[in-house]
């Protein structure tokens, strides 16, 4: 079945371009008029009329539109040369025939070999228009039917491959037998059905031929020139590092550490850009296919100067290899005079300060950026440049020459350009193609325009769309990043920071370097016995263990992004966090760090006031916590108490909730957070969401939790193509709730009998208790799909080891049944699990299993 594919208006295609045009004829007036400046000027005007033609030349419908209104033709020696017409358009009719036909032959060599440098440069390089019209002569003279022979050949390759992977007919066709082949074919559709009606079985490959580059149309493979190479993937990673990521920090140190890894059990290479400065655009690449040479090597150094030397040498016609002995690693060419590249151990550089890309936290906008947009936007900068040139130069006082590249929010989409900037924004730059419908970027944010303009020119020279986003740090938007993996498999991962202001003090998305371990430690040993595993359990469960908090901290920042303004959700919801210390030691500095942690993070992400009944904390520590401090800012406070059970202490977290105006309460012990990237839905936003549709919306939905992934597994399910969490919210019948975190309606302030656990309930096994309470009292128990419960790394006072464990859950679960047999509560025969099947056909009646409500539009 075709698509149907909506065909876009043309006029405000044509506006641009004709609006385009005039700087064109605005340039070549300017050089006709001042001839004593006759070469510069023609300069500008010509890279003008070359950008100008790279653009609309690709838009056949619009050029023909654009040529039809100034009596042209787009015939077959125009749509050849395009510049034939462009040129005899721009300039006055006093100029002859034989200088048009110079210069059209002139631009058309420069579209043909695809010149990346500025035109003028070009021009200036090759004897100027003289120079570059005889190299035009030979270029098109030399023996055409081998360009195009190859180009033919490519061609028909390219497509021959497409049509085998997409046939329009899947199942073989009853009654027609071939040779085997392609063969040109007509197709008539009647009433939903399909007929090959005419098949050309002559024995002609020159028609078959002709079919073929008739389907192909105008496209042409994109391989690289070099691609045939040896080393060629090692060059095109260098390349893309280099040239990406040198203008961001040119003044610091520059490095790019080499090493071979594993990934999924497959070896590979990867390359990092380094540096000692701050925050920096960077870059890693990992190549599918690892360099052997580099086995056993560790990390090692490539100087930016010597990958400087590499990129500009490897396209000479030399072969380059890598060459590893006693002496260390080294790249090398076959030339008589050899160039030979040094690498270095990463231990000569440990003390330079080195920072590396952060994993940054929250992926949004995706956007593909375009091989065709990058090359448009690099030749619109390029002209952009030289209008902004030659306006400043008739000004008295120059204007500043442009920094940053804002982001346009005036449509649908995102764009990139320039709100002020004479000369550069009257110039498109159209690169990106969002996904979906983005919402605008943060104005505040703007990119570094040497670091965009650089990724333009380096990444349209390999040939395909990348696949990128926007990137949260530890502020929104912070970054615009490529994660892009390349036909060959090779992966290109890119992060440039956003800059602020005149300053263009960039956002922070790097942190210091750690080198990869060397060698690599070795595998733990296998467990023995199921003795063994169960002393080495309860030794694990009953001695606190030791952690880096250092490392944890700087771990837990990198992965988190925190909103700029706090997620608002009124005063629908209040949080109620039960912190109990426990008197080990390191037990306490543990749970203490975690919890300063979840304090700071409820606080950064949302605007919930979050209430404290801390549990044996001594007076100093309260004072020591900067996070308990701030509680009462916010609207919170702290109630303390005294060493006693979590039930006790659960018990005071609901009487708060029932004695406050607050419509719901989170209720939660202190190691609870959630897990926010795209991929997990809402997240924190679900209070704020559930906010705006009010509390009438969830009716039938009276005490729930998020998901978790110990429990349920939710990836697949969330994240599948047509789910409902993506529009909904949406809430599942559970009588298993993890009690982490556990948000519970107001039951008094609705009238209606409040949960309350029985405190003499002093075992395992109240997170169920109070679910099982629920359920008997008429109230629904439910799982929110649209958040998922994260639990930091603290350390637990349950049980030693998997027996003690076992036991304490068989104590907890009898005593429930004592409570709730009269319900249908029943223990497992043979087992320490309850059997709720009973109990819940029981208590759970006609109410409704699943709920669904539609997402708010904030």
């Amino acid at each position: 079945m075709g698509k149907a594919v909506k065909k876009e208006p043309i006029v405000s295609a044509l506006e641009q371009y004709e609006n385009q045009f005039q700087t064109v004829i605005d340039a070549a007036n300017a050089f006709e008029n001042h001839d004593g400046q006759g070469q510069k000027l023609l300069y500008v005007a010509l890279e003008q009329v070359f950008a100008f033609g790279e653009n609309i030349r690709h838009d056949a419908p619009t050029f023909e539109k654009f040529l039809d209104d100034r009596d042209k033709t787009l015939n077959k020696v125009t749509k050849e040369n395009p510049y034939n017409a462009l040129v005899e358009l721009a300039f006055s009719e006093d100029r002859s025939k034989s200088w048009r036909s110079e210069i059209s032959n002139v631009l058309r060599l420069a579209s043909e070999i695809k010149v990346t440098e500025p035109l003028h440069k070009w021009l200036e390089k090759g004897g100027g228009i003289s120079g570059r019209y005889a190299e035009a002569v030979r270029h098109f003279a030399r023996p055409a039917t081998q360009n195009a022979q190859r180009l033919r050949s490519s061609r028909l390759d390219m497509i021959a491959s497409e049509l085998k992977q997409s046939r329009i007919v899947k199942k073989a066709l009853p009654g027609v037998t071939l040779a085997d082949g392609f063969h040109r074919s007509l197709l008539f559709s009647e009433g939903g059905q399909t007929f090959l009606v005419h098949v050309r079985d002559e024995d002609d490959q020159k028609t078959i031929d002709k079919y073929l580059l008739e389907v192909a149309g105008k496209r042409t493979p994109d391989d690289h020139p070099l691609a045939a190479r040896t080393l060629y993937p090692l060059f095109r990673a260098i390349d893309l590092i280099v040239g990406t990521c040198k203008p961001s920090s040119s003044s610091q140190l520059q490095l790019i550490t080499i090493w071979n890894d594993t990934i999924n059990e497959a070896p590979v290479t990867k390359l990092r850009f380094l540096s000692d400065a701050y925050s920096f655009t960077n870059a890693t690449i990992t190549l599918a296919c690892s360099l052997p040479e580099l086995d056993g090597r560790g990390q090692i150094v490539l100087e930016l100067s010597d990958a400087e030397t590499f990129r500009q040498l490897f396209e000479h016609d030399y072969q380059w290899s890598i060459s590893a002995d006693d002496q260390g690693v080294s790249i090398l060419d076959d030339a008589k005079s050899q160039t030979r590249l040094t690498l270095r151990p990463i231990a000569d550089y440990l003390d330079r300060k080195l920072r590396q890309g952060a994993k940054l936290g929250l992926r949004t906008r995706h956007f593909q950026a375009t091989c065709t947009g990058m090359r448009a936007s690099a030749s619109n900068f390029e002209m952009a440049m030289a209008l902004f040139k030659k306006a400043n130069g008739a000004q008295l006082t120059a204007d500043p020459t442009p920094k940053r590249l804002q982001w346009l929010s005036g449509g649908a989409m995102p764009e990139v350009g320039f709100t002020s900037a004479q000369g550069y924004s009257g110039l498109s730059y159209p690169f990106l193609e969002f996904a979906a419908p983005a919402a605008a970027i943060d104005p505040q944010m703007e990119l570094s325009l040497a670091d965009i303009a650089a990724f333009w020119k380096i990444a349209a020279a390999y040939g395909e769309d990348l696949a990128g986003y926007i990137a949260n740090s530890d502020v929104a938007d912070a970054a615009f990043c490529i994660d892009h993996v390349f036909a060959d498999g090779d992966r290109f991962e890119y992060v440039s920071p956003m800059v602020l202001g005149v300053s263009m003090a960039r956002t922070q998305v790097c942190e210091d370097f750690a080198p990869a371990p060397f060698p690599p430690p070795s595998p733990l040993p296998p467990l023995g016995s199921k003795a063994t595993r169960l002393s080495h359990a309860s030794k694990r469960s009953s001695e606190p263990r030791t952690r880096n908090y250092a490392m944890i901290d700087k771990n837990r920042r990198a992965k988190t992004s925190f909103p700029a303004i706090p997620s608002a959700s009124g005063h629908a919801f209040g949080a109620f966090i039960t912190s109990y210390l426990p008197d080990n030691a390191e037990h306490r500095k543990s749970r203490k760090f975690d919890f300063e942690w979840q304090l700071e993070w409820w606080r950064r992400m949302t605007a919930i006031p979050i209430h404290v009944v801390a549990s044996n904390w001594t007076d100093e520590e309260v004072t020591a916590s900067k996070e308990l401090g701030l509680l009462a800012e916010h609207g919170g406070g702290i109630t303390r108490a005294g060493p006693r059970i979590l039930i006790e202490n659960r018990i005071d977290c609901l009487k708060l909730l029932y004695a406050s105006d607050f419509d719901w309460g989170i209720i939660m012990d202190d190691d609870a957070v959630l897990m926010q990237t795209e991929s997990h839905n809402s997240s924190y936003r679900l209070f704020a969401e559930m906010a705006a549709n009010g509390k009438a919306a969830y009716d039938g939905v009276d005490v729930f939790a998020p998901i978790y992934g110990r429990k349920v597994p939710f990836r697949k399910e969330l994240n599948a193509i047509g789910n409902p969490y993506a529009n909904n919210h949406v809430f599942n019948k559970s009588t298993d709730l993890k009690g982490s975190m556990i948000v519970v309606r107001n039951f008094e302030k609705e009238g209606r009998n409040p949960l309350l656990p029985d405190p003499s309930f002093r075992t395992h096994g109240e997170d169920t208790y109070l679910v099982l309470q629920a359920v008997s009292l008429g109230y629904s128990t439910m799982t929110c799909w649209n958040m998922v419960l994260e639990e930091l790394s603290g350390e637990s006072t349950f049980a030693n080891g998997d027996d003690d464990r076992t036991e304490k859950m068989r104590e907890g679960h009898e005593l429930l049944v004592e409570k709730f047999g009269q319900f249908g509560l029943r223990m497992k025969p043979g087992s320490h699990t309850l059997d709720k099947k009973k109990f819940e056909t029981f208590c759970w009646g006609a109410k409704r299993k699943q709920i669904k409500v539609r997402k708010p539009l904030l």
